[in-house]
């Protein structure tokens, strides 16, 4: 029966680990922006909801249900005009995702056995569908981020301007 627990403990475990994980990547888009004196605002699972303010940095939790809040995450800057910069952001997101597809693998595929395993697991998949998602430059069709640009998208036509 303990066993059992465990392994419905890991299904909120991994809800959460992905929540933390796309917190990571839109926090490393910031990192550029903010070095330069910038400002950022990034906000996860809604546009609205719980706002923080840290410095030069704004942070917006928002619930408009699980979907949304295990996949919504934007971020918006002002203060730098840097194309370097903004570049740098562009790719932070994707390379942050990257590292945490890598580290996880690494982990899971060691010791793939347990109820941490199971959420670690469940965490990789969903970070590396998230990898590919917004390396692979294209516009979005549905979902949250309808009719917008993915980070790899973002950086080619800043690239090319």
């Amino acid at each position: 029966m303990g066993g059992v627990i465990l392994y419905v403990l890991a299904v909120p475990a991994a809800v959460a680990g992905v929540v933390v994980a796309l917190f990571l990547h839109e926090a490393a888009h910031s990192v550029p922006i903010l070095l330069a004196g910038g400002c950022v605002h990034v906000s996860i699972g809604s546009d609205s909801g719980r706002t923080a303010r840290l410095g030069p940095l704004t942070v917006t939790v928002g619930f408009d249900g699980v979907r949304k809040l295990l996949t919504y995450g934007y971020f918006e800057w002002e203060g730098t005009h840097s194309k370097r910069v903004r570049a740098l952001s562009f790719a932070a997101g994707p390379a942050m995702t990257v590292l945490v597809v890598a580290t996880l693998g690494a982990m899971v595929f060691r010791d793939g056995t347990g109820p941490l395993s199971v959420c670690l697991t469940a965490i990789f998949y969903s970070e590396l569908v998230r990898a590919v998602a917004t390396i692979v430059p294209r516009t979005y069709s549905g979902g949250a981020y309808d009719g917008l640009d993915s980070d790899g998208k973002q950086l080619l036509d800043l690239v090319r301007s």
